[in-house]
């Protein structure tokens, strides 16, 4: 009935269009042509007013002609036949004596987006590129962007390999029959919204030849005109500045005393982009000092006077330069001092960039600082404090008195948490400074309260080291282990019972007495219980030792103490590459982008998108499932019907199904299905964004997911007539399914969304359906799926 009703509105609206009365009263026909817009908003398609709305393109009245070019725009695709009625009419415009008429025909031409038409763009796009107004030139430089992307052969046929750049100044006279060498032209424009523009359209024009040209003449042009630009602007030109490469170190000097002015700007993004550009002159040695500071004072303005996002990413940027010049801001400390309004992730930048510039002059009140951390409400903002405080002590030795004194005092709060981080720190400590162990070791461990380490693995795994390295130090030591030892059983920790081993056996060596009958019992349970295999591998290791050569295994496993110089706290190889990638997301994630493409599924997975997105990415690409690189989950054919089920496991992969399963369909006794389904993508994600959950089913899988357990399902499920629309990879140990199925007799469809957690082996399936009465039993067809697949056990259903 609604249907019905819009389409007599529509005639309504066509009889009113075609009234002489209404065509002769200007005012009327624009309200009648406001009309057709108006239902064009709402949804109601208006296509048929096709013809009636181009002629309506022909008057003077600007408001109604912005009308009609929007209606011409959105259907013209649809009516590519019928857009060729517009062609005489958007070309008479394009040559009005009205820049803004002119200029709006233009644009509108471009947007039609014809393949059919592109031969009529041509000349009123090389008329405008020679216009007398800057929004005409404007508008037909991005129409000549919109041409490159509807065919870019009516541009790359006129491309020259190289562009020879036209400036007014030089007297030649311009080409504008040529797009490229008429858009070079355009960079020496008197209107700088015309310029970064042009250099915006030919960078994606030229994209595949590496971008626009840079000579030194067009860098200083766009140089120069920089405060022309507005802030935008100016981003996207320094960023295609930053591949020009200077001749020699007086042009370095005269692009620098440019940019310096750009450096004050109050933008974040010009004043990061133009601190790009300063720091991509790698010939400069010794002047690179000057460069950075002259860098140091804007990036601390916009860390203090920005909002915590913004400070977050100038932080990120600060942090990147004081890698390598840490000396530059070594004595602007104070600025970066977390204060009390600061959100958490900007105070754990701070405390990172505070531990690089710590050096002998400030070293003091940096530790004063970060000790006043230590006591903050925020539980982890004070275990990054301590962290903090030990990083300093293993870059500077001069201030390891200090510093060993202050995580005494730590220990002393008694604080559970703070003792557990104090003694991770403490055993980095000692592996830099084993000399300290004489007078540390005896008061670490009257400070040390065991049971507050129960929550703690880390902690028990720093003592525990500590009692094998140093326990001639402490007389308690072999009862410390022993009770340790006793309750190996409930460790759930795997890195504390490896190292409960090897300082067992350490301790062995030194005091072979107290030692000798505990280490027997932990290698007996270890050997005999133990199901990590690291652990138990290890165990064995050295019962076989030291069954053979006591004095073999002592200068294997209780070898000469090597002191630790260097502690590996980043990847220094790839911070030349973020450093030449400044001003992106590889500075805030601290890698290149090489190493950030990350798998585009796994997003997917966890972003609510569309069906047919998921299962392009899938079919695109596929992905190494639970890490076995002859196993691999992909959208692709299925197996050949021929084969038996377990013949095809290892070779099958997951696709939506075709039906070549049909020979092993089943029918089953709750709810009949249609053997093949048909549901597109776009359908399919309608009725989910529809749809309410109707039932869950969750069931416990009988086996340990492997890599061909998606595979089982799949199958399983087809055999019932529920196919498979999309899948991910594992993603957090869960693998995510979309299903659908559809009634033999009325037709409904039902969806599913299930959740495979491989830890504990949980599938659960959230179902939707377009009858909700059949819901439940629609559950019951999964789960007899599964029951026949021998994939849940049968009590279960």
């Amino acid at each position: 009935m609604g249907s019905k009703e819009r389409r007599s509105d529509v005639n309504e609206l066509r009889t009113l269009i075609r009234t002489p009365e209404v065509q002769k009263d200007p005012a009327r026909y624009r309200e009648a042509v406001e009309k057709v817009i108006l239902y064009m908003t709402l949804g109601v398609d208006v296509s048929r007013l096709f013809s009636e709305i181009v002629l309506a393109s022909a008057t003077r009245d600007l408001v109604q002609k912005k009308l009609v070019y929007l209606y011409l725009c959105n259907y013209a695709e649809s009516n590519s036949e019928l857009a060729l009625l517009t062609v005489n009419t958007l070309q008479k415009d394009c040559r009005d004596s009205n820049p803004v008429i002119r200029g709006l025909a233009l644009r509108s031409m471009c947007n039609l987006r014809v393949p059919n038409l592109v031969e009529y763009l041509i000349i009123p796009l090389r008329n405008g590129l020679a216009d007398t107004s800057a929004y005409v030139r404007k508008t037909a430089i991005m129409g000549c962007l919109k041409l490159f992307y509807l065919d870019q052969q009516a541009v790359d046929g006129q491309m020259h390999s190289m562009p020879v750049l036209l400036v007014e100044r030089s007297g030649l006279n311009i080409d504008y029959n040529n797009i490229p060498d008429a858009l070079y032209s355009m960079l020496s424009d008197r209107d700088s919204q015309v310029v970064a523009d042009t250099v915006i359209a030919l960078e994606e024009i030229l994209a595949s030849q590496g971008g626009i040209i840079l000579t030194k003449e067009v860098a200083y042009m766009l140089l120069n005109r920089l405060a022309d630009f507005t802030e935008w602007n100016q981003c996207a030109v320094m960023n295609v500045l930053l591949r020009y490469t200077p001749q020699d170190e007086e042009e370095i000097f005269d692009i620098l005393n440019i940019l310096d002015d750009r450096l004050k700007h109050t933008n974040t993004g010009v004043v990061l982009v133009s601190i790009a550009c300063n720091c991509m002159f790698k010939s400069l040695g010794d002047l690179h000092d000057d460069i950075y500071e002259r860098l140091k004072t804007p990036l601390i303005t916009l860390m203090a006077a920005s909002g915590a996002e913004v400070s977050h990413t100038v932080l990120h940027h600060i942090h990147l330069l004081v890698k390598r010049r840490p000396h530059i801001f070594a004595g602007d400390f104070k600025a970066l001092f977390a204060r009390f309004t600061d959100p958490a992730y900007v105070k754990a930048k701070k405390l990172m960039i505070l531990t690089d510039i710590s050096d002998e002059n400030n070293s003091e009140k940096i530790i004063e600082e970060l000790t006043a951390y230590v006591t903050d409400i925020d539980i982890e903002m004070a275990r990054r404090a301590v962290r903090a405080v030990g990083r300093i002590a293993i870059r500077l030795p001069s201030v390891i008195d200090s510093i060993i004194t202050a995580l005494l005092a730590f220990l002393e709060l008694r604080s559970s948490y703070l003792t557990a981080e104090t003694l991770v720190v403490m055993r980095d400590i000692l592996r830099r400074y084993p000399e300290q162990a004489d007078t540390l070791v005896p008061q670490l461990y009257d400070l040390i309260d065991l049971p507050s380490l129960d929550d703690e693995a880390d902690a028990r795994a720093a003592l525990v080291w500590m009692m094998g390295e140093f326990g001639e130090l402490i007389e308690e030591s072999p009862y410390v282990l022993e009770g340790l030892i006793d309750d190996i059983s409930t460790e759930k920790s795997a890195d504390v019972r490896l190292q409960l081993l090897t300082s067992t056996v350490k301790l062995f060596f030194k005091r072979p007495p107290e030692v000798q009958k505990m280490l027997g019992r932990l290698l007996d349970s270890v050997i005999s219980n133990e199901m990590h295999q690291d652990v138990h591998d290890r165990a064995l290791l050295y019962y076989r030792l030291l069954s053979t050569n006591h004095q073999e295994a002592q200068r294997i496993i209780s070898g000469r103490r090597h002191t630790v110089t260097e502690f590996v706290l980043f990847e220094p190889e790839s911070n030349e590459a973020v450093f030449n990638e400044f001003n992106t997301l590889s500075v805030m994630y601290g890698q290149p982008l090489r190493k950030m493409c990350l798998c585009m599924a796994h997003i997917l997975s966890i972003l609510n998108v569309s069906a047919q997105a998921k299962q392009f990415i899938l079919q695109e690409h596929p992905y190494n499932l639970f890490g076995n690189p002859d196993i691999i989950l992909e959208q692709g054919e299925d197996s050949s019907e021929e084969e038996d089920d377990e013949n095809d496991v290892g070779n099958s992969t997951l696709a939506p199904s075709t039906g070549k399963q049909d020979s092993h369909f089943k029918n089953s006794m709750h709810l009949r299905l249609v053997r093949r389904p048909t549901l597109s993508p776009q359908q399919f994600e309608q009725y989910w964004l529809g749809l309410d959950i109707c039932t869950v089913v969750k069931d416990v899988l009988q086996e340990v997911p492997t890599a061909s357990t998606p595979t089982h399902i799949e199958k399983a499920m087809s055999r019932y007539g529920i196919v498979l629309m999309a899948s991910s990879p594992p993603l957090a140990g869960q693998i995510k399914f979309f299903f659908y199925g559809q009634e033999q007799d009325s037709g409904d469809f039902h969806l599913v969304e299930a959740n495979l957690d491989i830890s504990s082996r949980t599938l659960s399936a959230s179902v939707k359906s377009v009858n909700g009465d059949t819901a439940p039993m629609f559950g019951m067809v999964l789960r007899e799926a599964l029951s026949d697949a021998g994939l849940i056990s049968m009590d279960l259903i």
